[in-house]
């Protein structure tokens, strides 16, 4: 199989040739393997499966400057972040916290995600990745909650959904178009897998009542999903969210979410996700970036690899990957046992 074919057949809860694998890593990590390995493409070397597309860089040259009383960098987006010295930790700073009405969300400098232009290229991008043998992801994380509490501050966004709704409404909607618009301008361009996410939950529960979410993202969930999937009908739905989120998988899979990440094993029985929703839905993840990846020994990451693979693999249906990217506390040791493992168990 390719790679490609390999992810693909995953997704769709099928058995390919082996479990396929994704990597992601913090910027550290990186840096000091390919200080280890020097002569390596990374991705090639840790056999990753998935490639990824995205659209082209914006044309504008917004000036944020004036929503802070400090320097800050700024995305498209305009949220603020001040690094440490390793940019590693940021605080974040959020340019609407002093929004006051409907008019200070309208006046806000928006990306110009809804041009064309910005997604002239994805095409040619995606039959590259895919000639070349690869399953190519859309990314659109952080789609509308966490994005809306990036600009707003997550204090004032709850207070907003509860006590200023109509100010609430705006600044989901504003985000939410612009998600809807580029997930079917990325389907249409042929991506295999548009991967939306927020995180939700906490590990000991949703961040959130039920309710809340009903009323105020899913319907936003459901409006881009359903762009996606009218674009490109096969296209494949992925959505995730850390912590324990169990709670509302019956609601994404009801607005049509394919595949889930990360199953986070600190706070999630996989084993249970699996055996409950494996029917529905795909799992993506499963690796331990709080516990074994860095405080295990070698043998104690090649013996979770292996209890993944049983418990969330062993009839299909699973990506594996580090539950989020692997943080520069991860000994160089357990990565290297990663993937022999996966190497090892991972062959169905």
């Amino acid at each position: 199989m390719t790679s490609r074919e390999r992810v693909l057949t995953a997704c769709r809860r099928g058995k390919p040739d082996r479990v396929p694998r994704d990597l992601w890593m913090e910027a550290g990590v990186e840096q000091d393997l390919k200080r280890r390995l020097p002569d390596q493409d990374l991705l090639e070397y840790f056999n990753v499966d998935v490639r990824s597309a995205a659209p082209s860089p914006t044309r504008l040259a917004t000036d944020f400057s004036h929503y802070f009383d400090r320097d800050v960098e700024c995305d498209e987006w305009g949220r603020g972040t001040v690094w440490d010295d390793q940019r590693h930790y940021a605080e974040i700073c959020y340019p609407l916290r002093h929004a006051r009405d409907l008019a200070d969300i309208e006046a806000y400098p928006w990306p110009d995600l809804l041009e064309d232009y910005r997604y002239e290229e994805t095409s040619r991008q995606v039959r590259s990745l895919q000639d070349a043998g690869y399953a190519v992801t859309a990314p659109l994380y952080e789609t509308v909650f966490e994005m809306a509490w990036e600009l707003r501050s997550m204090d004032l966004l709850f207070e907003d959904m509860t006590f200023r709704p109509d100010l609430a409404a705006t600044l989901l909607d504003r985000i939410t178009e612009r998600r809807v618009f580029a997930a079917a301008k990325m389907a249409e361009a042929g991506v295999d897998i548009v991967q939306f996410g927020d995180d939700v939950a906490m590990q000991t529960g949703l961040m959130m009542s039920k309710t809340m979410w009903r009323q105020w993202f899913a319907p936003r969930l459901r409006r881009a999903i359903g762009a996606a999937k009218g674009a490109n009908p096969a296209v494949l739905i992925w959505y995730h969210s850390d912590g324990n989120i169990t709670d509302l998988i019956p609601d994404l899979i009801e607005v049509g979410v394919d595949i889930l990440n990360p199953i986070q094993p600190e706070c999630v029985d996989q084993a249970w996700v699996k055996r409950e929703y494996g029917d529905h839905l795909a799992f993506w993840g499963g690796l331990g970036v709080q516990s074994v990846l860095p405080l295990g020994t070698p043998d104690q990451v090649r013996q979770h690899v292996k209890e993944v693979i049983k418990d969330v693999g062993a009839d299909g249906g699973l990506v594996i990957s580090p539950s989020h990217v692997l943080e520069r506390d991860t000994p160089y040791a357990n990565i290297l046992a990663m993937k022999e493992a996966i190497d090892e168990y991972g062959t169905y």
